[in-house]
């Protein structure tokens, strides 16, 4: 991917590359997400690409997986449970605070 940006979990893991940078950043006010403790980048499926081992919990009457490290626990992203929905989420923590830290954010519930 030409300008990627990487992250990784905690322990390293699961690694996450983005096609670029995103405009926005979701501070998702849900008790979920904020239980969560995550920092949410939307993109299209095919501009994310993860590697490593997650784990995940279906929050089933949404239609989202919430992925996981199987070994350290940190939140990595959210998928949709159905294939065509072409919408994800990433942890932008993942990444660190050099490159958050730069993009507005905004507290909503779920995507815009």
């Amino acid at each position: 991917m030409p300008g990627k940006v990487s992250g990784s979990c905690h322990c390293g893991i699961v690694c996450i590359e983005i096609a670029t940078v995103p405009e926005e950043l979701n501070d998702c006010q849900c008790e979920h997400c904020q239980k969560r403790g995550a920092l949410w980048a939307y993109f299209p499926v095919d501009q994310v690409m993860i590697t490593g081992t997650t784990s995940y919990y279906c929050w089933s009457d949404k239609g989202i997986e919430f992925h996981f490290c199987s070994s350290c626990g940190c939140t990595t992203h959210w998928a949709p449970v159905d294939p065509t929905y072409n919408r994800m989420a990433v942890n932008a923590r993942v990444f660190g605070k050099a490159i958050f830290q730069k993009i507005p954010q905004r507290k909503g519930a779920g995507p815009s």
